[in-house]
């Protein structure tokens, strides 16, 4: 699939389809500290409170510091989950997530709360340099997504019939990448159906994110919304009640 021949110059997006597919929206920022790893989630779940009264130790906590700090798998992977009402921030020695849960509420809404959180931790000023930026997106569909995708894989000149079938490929987009995984054998709330996950993420290394945060998140935003709309085919598309 050539990434260029489906995203169009100019594409018109939807702002939103009904039903909203989202069944999981997140923005990942890594960064490093100049401060003892043990004292970041304390700093940081200062500055948000009340708003996120709920605390939960996520089960990474059950292994050995040692086991945590020497597999690179579980590096960035948040120890603590905080929950308002409408969004979850989940914090670790060196990541910060934000979701909208358990209700996507859409980009304008959602965006507004990520920079508000952004700033309040910005004003810790416990972050040293942020390495990575991902945006993303996980949709869920009941029916077999690959019918329903600008999507062929073939065995030899024979196309695969997609018995329980996942595909993850990645995407050079500009200065972002978009890590893609399609599969038809999910499962979600008793539901059998199929998923369609977009990451979409910046690697660097800079002390000025915060300065550039908006344009930096929105940008990845568009991306990974390019990248979803450019794969459903125009029939299924129409289905799907898009408003422009």
């Amino acid at each position: 699939m050539d990434l260029g021949s489906l995203v169009e110059k100019g594409m018109k997006l939807p702002k939103r389809i009904d039903p909203c597919p989202i069944v999981d929206a997140l923005v990942e920022i890594r960064f490093s500290t100049k401060i003892n790893s043990n004292a970041v989630f304390g700093l940081i779940y200062n500055s948000l409170q009340p708003e996120f009264e709920s605390v939960e130790n996520l089960p990474i906590q059950q292994l050995p510091e040692p086991v945590r700090s020497s597999d690179p798998n579980l590096r960035f992977k948040p120890h603590y989950r905080v929950k308002s009402e409408n969004f979850i921030v989940q914090i670790g020695p060196d990541v910060l997530t934000i979701s909208s849960h358990p209700n996507y509420l859409g980009w304008t809404r959602f965006s507004e709360e990520i920079y508000r959180i952004l700033s309040k931790v910005e004003q810790v000023g416990i972050i040293n340099k942020v390495s990575r930026i991902g945006i993303r997106y996980i949709n869920f569909f009941q029916e077999d997504v690959f019918k329903l995708v600008n999507l062929n894989v073939n065995l030899g000149e024979k196309p695969v019939k997609y018995n329980n079938t996942v595909v993850r490929t990645e995407f050079d987009q500009g200065d972002f990448r978009s890590t893609l995984q399609i599969a038809n054998n999910a499962n979600m709330n008793g539901k059998s159906g199929s998923i369609i996950d977009i990451d979409t993420f910046i690697s660097f290394d800079t002390n000025n994110f915060f300065e550039k945060k908006e344009d930096l998140i929105n940008t990845g935003h568009q991306k990974e919304k390019e990248l979803f709309f450019s794969l459903l085919k125009e029939d299924f598309l129409k289905t799907l009640k898009p408003i422009y």
